[in-house]
């Protein structure tokens, strides 16, 4: 684990597993830099955060459903840093109480933008300050929920569509690019940036959270959110994957098959290296998802 006091950005700062991970890391002496989307609880976290830290957090705001908000945030982390060691892209729509889809005000579902599209539009607009950083690295969020759907695909024909929309589907949807997005940025950046993908487990949501649940729903989480994974513990996994010696690739084997070259990159809550789903491992489809994703976010400029 690194010595040197790092830069870095952590989305979705203002609660749950992104608020104890800013916590820790700016409490470990690096300089945190919290994306928020609403104000308030924005800067009630960054006060949070800074009390036990050596360097005060700052507060970036920005809504990963608005390409335009993610702009705004990106210029403005370019206005006042010269680099940025690590990028942890966590914040993530995951509300079952949205039974029906909603959509951006570019056309997009709720789910795909928030948590695949925006992160994308983030991780390629901080590009170019991550590469000014001696050893970047880009950390990205999956579910562990995947494993129970090994042969999900990437809907390419319907990204947007209502058709066969669910909160849950919306969600893993969304999660598979987030790791297929990861293997690619991997291989793009290979040698010049690290990039893991933490495979999340049930955690523990925060009271208010559930207090905002309605009751019905409140119910029936009651049973899963006393046995899932505290918050706290899953943020240390971010603290270490984010300031870790290692690289992805000291675990890979790139004489052997698409898993053994990719091992490395994805990640249980231990940091162990595991499979992702099948899928990810396609690289058409890898790069078919990298050309729409380009597309639906302004065909940005990479410094990978």
């Amino acid at each position: 684990m690194t010595d040197r006091p790092l830069t870095i950005a952590i989305t979705g700062a203002s609660s749950g597993i992104g608020l104890r991970a800013a916590e820790r890391l700016a409490a470990d002496g690096h300089r945190v830099h919290a994306i928020c989307r609403d104000p308030d609880r924005g800067a009630a976290a960054v006060a949070r955060i800074s009390v036990a830290a050596r360097h005060p957090a700052r507060l970036v705001l920005a809504d990963l459903a608005d390409q335009k908000s993610v702009a705004a945030a990106a210029d403005r982390l370019g206005d006042e840093l010269d680099h940025l060691d690590v990028l942890v892209n966590n914040a993530a729509v995951f509300d079952q109480t949205i039974r029906r889809p909603r959509f951006t005000a570019d056309g997009h579902e709720l789910f795909w933008a928030t948590n695949h599209l925006g992160p994308f539009r983030l991780t390629a607009a901080l590009s170019r300050l991550l590469a000014a950083a001696p050893r970047p690295r880009v950390v990205t969020v999956a579910s562990k929920g995947l494993v129970t759907m090994p042969r999900i695909r990437i809907r390419f024909d319907a990204l947007d569509s209502a058709d066969w929309y669910t909160p849950t589907r919306a969600y893993y949807h969304a999660k598979l690019a987030q790791v297929m997005m990861s293997h690619s940025l991997a291989l793009r950046a290979a040698g010049r940036a690290d990039v893991a993908c933490v495979r999340v487990p049930s955690v523990r949501l925060d009271p208010g959270r559930v207090a905002a649940m309605p009751r019905l729903l409140r119910v029936l989480y009651a049973p899963k959110n006393r046995i899932a994974h505290p918050p706290e513990r899953i943020a240390e996994t971010y603290a270490r994957v984010a300031t870790r010696d290692s690289v992805w690739s000291d675990h890979a084997d790139p004489g052997g098959d698409a898993r053994a070259a990719l091992r490395g990159v994805y990640l249980d809550e231990n940091e162990r290296p595991v499979d992702a789903p099948a899928f990810a491992y396609d690289e058409e489809a890898r790069e078919r998802l990298w050309a729409v994703s380009q597309g639906a976010t302004g065909d940005p400029g990479w410094a990978w």
